[in-house]
Parts: C-alpha cells; structure tokens; sequence
C-alpha cells in the first residue's frame, strides 16, 4: 500500500492535540452560555451555535476570545448531556468528578475543539475545510484561501421575515490567482523543496524513554509547514496565492424565516481552482423588532388598550398588521386580557407555506387615574342603578323559597285580578298575559270603541299597580322577619 507522507502529519498529532485540552474557569455553566437553569436542550443548542462561531480563535483575535470559546465548549459539554447536567444541577463541578479522564481531572478539563466538531460535524463545514482545527495548518502562507465558506450578516425589516423577501447582496470571496494558479510564486523555478523537512511540512523527532520510543511532530519552523519554500512571489497576488473579487448575488428568503436562523447556498462561497471546489455561502438571518408587534412560534401578538368605556359598550380599532391596517371589533362587555383573533394571518411554516399562525390580540383596558365633576356623577349614579338592581335580587340557596312564596302569592294575586274581571271571556273583555309584578300585556280587541277600550286599559294598569306594590312591600317585610 503507498502512503502519501504529505497527507500523514495532519493525522497524527496526539501531543499537539493535548495542548488544547483546558482548564475553564470554574463559573456557572448556564451563565457561561448566557441561559437560565430551565433552558431547554434546543436552547443550549442555539446559543453554543451562536457562542461558538462568535469565539472560535480561527474566526475571533481579539483577546480574551480564546478563553471564552474553551469557557463556552466545558459548558456545553455538561449541559448538552442529560446525566452530567442532572449531576452537575445537584452537586455543582464536584458531581462531575470521575466524569472525565483520570479521577483527579477537572470536570471541565475538556477539548473545546472535539466539543465544536461533535457539534457542526466531523467535515468541519463550519468553516467548509476537511481540515481540524486543532490541528497543525502546515500551509500557512493563506489562512484564508483554507476556508471556502463565507458568513453574511444579512439583516432583515420585521415584514420581510414574515412574508419573504429577494435581496441582491454584494460578495467580496476569494479566487485563486490565474497568473501562479495559487502557489503564490512569480514562476515554477521559483518554488524549492525545503532541505530541512524534505518536502514533507513537519518534522518528527524520536526520543527513547523508560516507557518505550515517543515520536513527536512539529511544523517546519523554515518553511512554516508547507514543505516548499518560494524564492520569489507572484506580483499579481502577492504571494497569497488568491485575490479578491467582488460578486452580486441575488437571493430569495423565504416566507416565516426567524431571527437567528442560518440560510446556506450551495456554491456561493470561495473558490479553489488548485482543488476544484467552491465553499458554501451562510445567511446569519437577523430580523429588525417591529414596535407593537412580537412574534411567538407562528403567531404574532399586539396589545390594543382600548377605553373602559368601550369596554363595556364595545368599538372599533384601527390595528397594525403585517398586511396593512385593519379594523378590529372590540364586541360590548370585552373582558381585560382577552384575546381577540385573526385567523391565518400570522407566521408561515418555513417548511410549509400553506400553514400559517394567526395574529392575536391581547386587550388591555386602561382605567384613568383622573376624572371630571361630570364623569363622576355618572358614574355615581351608575352605581346607584346597579345597586338597586341587587337590592331586589335575592342570590344564593334562600332565594329558591323566596321565589316559591312569592309565587303562592302572585298566585293569589292574579286570582283576584281574575276575580276583579271576571273569568269569562267575550266579546267585551280584554285578554291578559302577565310574566311578573309588573306585567307584560297583550291584548285583543274586538267591537268596541276605542275610547271605552283605553278607559278600561287605565283603570286596570292603575288597580294592578296599587295591588303588585302591596304585595310587594308583604314579600319584602315577610322576608326581613325571617
């Protein structure tokens, strides 16, 4: 079997690797990735995601950033896994002794880059290279022409998010050089195989130790890990062995995409013409807040603070949609906090546009804190009309007898009105319905004038109004002995 010794050294580096297994700081977990102790396994996803790309050293220089990114990755790697996050919320870092390797290790001694490639996958297209991070880049002439994968930020106003958008975005992604077609040297004589690694990038020294022969691998300090060393550099690049170029790409966001989400395009990334391959361009989706309205899952949520007045009488609002404005019905005797709705006019389904959540409407109905004179006799005398509403209303278990004797005498009542008419029916006599004390009538008349029927119509509402305030004031005196 042949064996390319070129593409061996990336491979075998267990005394490199070790250097990044770390120490964090000991600090609460949950703070390090900025949750609460109640954060959901996609919660502590989502923000490691977003945590990780902030603060990897390959893509953050700025100081403090490599601390944060081993900080970030001990966390996740107890808070990801259900039984260490179970020990460590009982017991704190002391439950997790044991948890890694020798029982005297840190619970947070942990490999930050093996903790980021279990998470964006072995392939490493995060940054869109086979290459390990943790691994010596024995071509370090170009950093940039490693990576083919570009993120862009792309921010968003709160309509785009939720009806979709197509957007032009200007690109700047790197391309090898056609003048050295990448090497980065004016010409082929240019280019020399370095004498202190044969050509190989690394250099492996073997030392004999009471436990056997360790080889150890280290990068060519001459050539810097690339094996070659070039003499004289490409003018049009400079030695890179890439240039920049600028691309106007146009792009179609879909309907219900979500602030945070990622959107990857296939083949929008940079190009290698030495591998034949281009990366991938990353949409970071960030979505501007819109005043009045917030999104929840699929629904989209308004306050409408309505008058106490209309409240209780009911009105119609002019509301702000994502489709425009729009009446909404406030019904009389609307409660506070109840939730008024129009259906299929929230959020698409990213996966399924045809699904759709709904915008609702939560009312708030404002009480003032100041009134005028006028305001508050009305009110005064609003009270006083619903009090005198209860006072003649009997709730509770008692009033079921309260209406049974009130009946017996309404009974009675009406048998003398019966008795007082007579209980023959004629040509003469009106027909009378009653419902309570005070009636309701319906009458039927027939043959006589008009004049004699009114007469005997006042003479009747008068005589029932003497005897039902009688037997009024009898229940109500029968009812305060008792």
């Amino acid at each position: 079997m042949h064996v390319n010794c070129d593409r061996s050294y990336p491979l075998l580096r267990p005394r490199l690797r070790s250097r990044w297994c770390v120490r964090a700081k000991a600090r609460d977990f949950y703070e390090s990735l900025n949750l609460n102790r109640n954060a959901t396994l996609q919660e502590i996803k989502s923000s490691y995601r977003n945590l990780a790309r902030k603060y990897h050293p390959d893509m953050n220089k700025g100081a403090g950033a490599e601390e944060k990114f081993k900080e970030i990755s001990a966390a996740y790697e107890v808070l990801s896994d259900e039984e260490k996050r179970s020990l460590y919320d009982q017991y704190g870092e002391v439950g997790l002794q044991g948890e890694y390797v020798g029982e005297n290790a840190d619970a947070q001694e942990v490999d930050p880059f093996e903790v980021f490639n279990a998470f964006f996958g072995q392939s490493n297209s995060f940054f869109g290279d086979k290459m390990d991070p943790r691994e010596i880049n024995f071509n370090t002439r170009s950093k940039k022409g490693a990576r083919l994968d570009i993120w862009y930020d792309l921010s968003l106003n709160f309509e785009e998010s939720i009806l979709g958008v197509e957007r032009e975005i200007d690109v700047i992604r790197y391309e090898t050089c056609d003048i050295c077609n990448g090497s980065g040297a004016k010409s082929r004589e240019s280019i020399k195989t370095c004498s202190d690694c044969g050509g190989r990038g690394g250099i492996v020294r073997t030392q004999k130790t009471p436990f056997g022969v360790v080889s150890q691998v280290s990068s060519c300090s001459r050539c810097g890990g690339h094996g070659k060393i070039v003499t004289e550099h490409c003018r049009m690049c400079r030695g890179e062995g890439n240039i920049q170029k600028k691309r106007i790409i146009k792009i179609n966001i879909p309907a219900g995409v979500a602030d945070g989400s990622t959107i990857q395009i296939h083949g929008e990334g940079n190009w290698s013409k030495t591998r034949g391959i281009a990366g991938d361009l990353y949409l970071s989706i960030q979505v501007n807040e819109k005043p009045g309205i917030r999104r929840e899952g699929l629904n989209l949520y308004t306050d409408v603070i309505i008058d106490y007045t209309e409240a209780i009488l009911g009105t119609m609002v002019k509301v702000e949609t994502v489709d425009g404005i729009r009446d909404l019905c406030i019904p009389p005797g609307t409660q506070p906090g109840e939730i008024l709705n129009f259906a299929n006019m929230g959020v698409p389904n990213f996966k399924n546009p045809a699904v759709k959540g709904d915008h609702r409407f939560i009312v708030r109905v404002q009480i003032p804190k100041n009134i005028s004179e006028k305001e508050r006799t009305l009110i005064e005398q609003l009270v006083d009309l619903r009090n005198s509403k209860k006072k003649y209303s009997f709730p509770g278990r008692g009033n079921q007898q309260r209406q049974a004797s009130r009946g017996g005498l309404s009974h009675s009542y009406w048998d003398s009105i019966k008795n007082l008419f007579g209980s023959k029916t004629g040509s003469n006599f009106a027909s009378i319905g009653t419902h309570a004390i005070v009636p309701t009538w319906s009458f039927h008349v027939r043959h006589e004038s008009l004049h004699a029927f009114s007469s005997r119509v006042l003479l009747a509402t008068f005589i029932l109004t003497v005897i039902g305030r009688y037997y009024e004031r009898l229940i109500l005196q029968q009812h305060h002995h008792k």
